[in-house]
Parts: structure tokens; sequence; C-alpha cells
């Protein structure tokens, strides 16, 4: 899931948090350098919240729609 640089310049990193059509619970950074896969959404959350060091500023979202991995099955 990459996006617009400009667009990532004006709203900052965003992790996302949310199921996929699988039903499995997802963590993406808007602009694909962070993904992971998780048993739970707590799991998920943690994660989250644990890597927002790595993103100064970044902002945690629940996704409004199922997400889509990025990488290969």
């Amino acid at each position: 899931m990459h996006t617009d640089p400009a667009r990532y310049e004006a709203t900052g990193p965003v992790l996302r948090v949310g199921q996929d059509g699988r039903g499995r619970w997802m963590v993406q950074e808007n602009r694909g350098l962070v993904e992971g896969v998780f048993v739970s959404q707590e799991a998920a959350l943690h994660f989250a919240v644990l890597e927002r060091h790595a993103f100064p500023g970044a902002r945690i979202e629940l996704a409004s729609a199922p997400l889509t991995s990025t990488l290969s099955a």
C-alpha cells in the first residue's frame, strides 16, 4: 500500500489496524513500510502502539474497510 509522498507529508505516518477479507487482524503503515498479521485485535493494537517509536508523530487508526496485504501470500 504505497501512497503519494505529498499526501504522506500532509497527513504524517498512520498505522492502520483492521481485518483483511479473511478476517485476520492486520497493521499497515500508510507508506507500506510496516505490515503484520495478528491473532487478535488486541495483539494488532499492541504492536501498533509499540511501532509508534519508529514513526514519530504516527497516528493509529482503525480501518474503515478491509485491509489488503501488500506482501505476497
